[in-house]
C-alpha cells in the first residue's frame, strides 16, 4: 500500500494498492482518520502514521471496491478513482 499524498479540495488522502489484477487507488476520507488526530498538532505526520497502522485493512477495502463489493465501515466512505 502506498500513500500518494492529500488531496485538499477532496479533503482526502490518495492511497493505492497493488493486487494481481493491478493498481487501484482510492480517496480514504480525513473523517475516516478522524479530526481530532489531524488537528492535534502533528497534522498531516499523524494521518500518515494513521494510515500506516491501518494500512492492511485499507488495502482489503481497496480490493473490495476493485472488485465490486461493499468495503466494511469506517472503511465504506472512500471511492475507488483510478484503476490500472
Amino acid at each position: 500500500m502506498e500513500v500518494l499524498g492529500r488531496d485538499a479540495v477532496r479533503e482526502a488522502y490518495r492511497v493505492a494498492a497493488a493486487g494481481p489484477d493491478g493498481r487501484s487507488v482510492g480517496l480514504l476520507p480525513e473523517t475516516v482518520i478522524g479530526r481530532g488526530m489531524l488537528n492535534g498538532g502533528r497534522g498531516h505526520q499523524t494521518a500518515y502514521d494513521w494510515i500506516a497502522a491501518h494500512a492492511g485493512e485499507i488495502e482489503t477495502n481497496l480490493k473490495a471496491l476493485r472488485a465490486g463489493r461493499a468495503p466494511r465501515p469506517p472503511f465504506d466512505r472512500m471511492e475507488l478513482v483510478e484503476e490500472e
